[in-house]
């Protein structure tokens, strides 16, 4: 027998095996979601919180005390939009998991419904449909869909109305100030202002004034930060200042780059002197740690820092004797000046 169940918002699901839980995203709801979306019930709003702070919850939470609105047997969907597919995927997980409502879920990669009565059948059998903005535009393009027909519109990092962006064009061509029967605006953004000169106090207000006029909706963020602080972990911030490269390396890089100066020093003394026949002394003096050192293949274990320096090192060298011949025989050839 199919039992039917039913709380105080009016939530009611069934199946033949018995009794069905009924989701209740109040129970684990914080205090400033609540609030938030109390106050989202009144007018439209557009909750501002950073990353973490658990937006998509404040929206599930809208979803459920407007439940009566779109469950069926009525006519009336909500409609949530992301601007990725990926966000798509992950915000209609997230509301079929915290509530009892019917989630479909669209975007370009899926096979296009592509006539009127395809989304005639999918309002008929889903109550929250997930999209990206395209899908709908287009929708209400080809009038598959019109705005009657949604009573919650939600948009997902709604920062990106502005300009040609999809949310922008359904918001301007679409939704009517002085509509009786227009759709319930809720938008979520960590960040209400992007792109250049968001951080100056003026650009910071206009961009703001301008997306609540363009949502028809108002900003709101949580006043008092103590819950916040308590309830979402906050980043610890260390600065680390750093010396350049080559004062700030390992032991390892210190100790190639001291032993090749210095034999860069005493070779140029050398050559400079005319006595170029002592340069191969400094050489064996300097590389004869080396001579029983094999490669290193991809790998530091076994060897100390001064080991491996002597690697570098011997591999840098016959390089870097050249340099000094070649800069040596020009200066005794043309004098003193910049090779060429």
């Amino acid at each position: 027998m199919a039992v039917i169940v039913e709380d105080d918002a009016g939530e009611r699901r069934e199946d033949d095996c018995g009794l069905v839980a009924v989701k209740d995203p109040r129970t684990i709801a914080r205090g400033y979601q609540l609030a938030l979306c109390k106050k989202a019930m009144e007018e439209n709003i557009i909750v501002y919180l950073e990353t973490g702070c658990g937006k998509t919850h404040i929206a599930v939470l809208l979803m459920y005390e407007l439940g009566h609105m779109i469950r069926k047997p009525q006519k009336s969907v909500c409609v949530f939009l992301a601007p990725t597919v990926h966000l798509v995927q992950q915000q209609a997980v997230v509301i079929d998991h915290s509530t009892n409502f019917k989630v479909g879920t669209y975007f370009g990669a899926q096979k296009h419904l592509d006539n009127h009565k395809e989304w005639e059948s999918e309002l008929e059998k889903y109550e929250v449909l997930v999209m990206t903005p395209e899908i709908l535009l287009r929708n209400l393009h080809h009038c598959f869909m019109r705005m009657d027909t949604i009573a919650l519109l939600i948009f997902d990092e709604c920062h990106h109305a502005q300009k040609r962006h999809p949310y922008a064009q359904i918001m301007k061509e679409f939704y009517r100030h002085d509509d009786i029967k227009r759709p319930h605006i809720f938008g979520l953004t960590a960040s209400p202002v992007i792109g250049k000169g968001g951080s100056h106090q003026m650009n910071y207000t206009k961009c703001i004034n301008t997306l609540e006029h363009l949502l028809d909706a108002k900003v709101y963020t949580v006043e008092d930060k103590d819950e916040l602080e308590l309830l979402v972990p906050s980043p610890d911030v260390k600065i680390y200042f750093y010396d350049p490269a080559v004062e700030s390396t390992c032991r390892c890089t210190l100790t190639f780059v001291e032993k090749l100066e210095e034999i860069k020093k005493q070779a140029v003394r050398i050559l400079q002197s005319g006595d170029s026949e002592d340069l191969p002394e400094i050489v064996e003096g300097q590389t004869s740690s080396c001579d029983n050192i094999t490669e290193i293949e991809g790998t530091q274990d076994g060897y100390d820092d001064n080991k491996i320096a002597d690697v570098y090192l011997q591999r840098a060298l016959s390089v870097l004797l050249d340099v000094t011949l070649l800069e040596v025989n020009f200066l005794k050839i043309n004098g003193p000046g910049d090779p060429e």
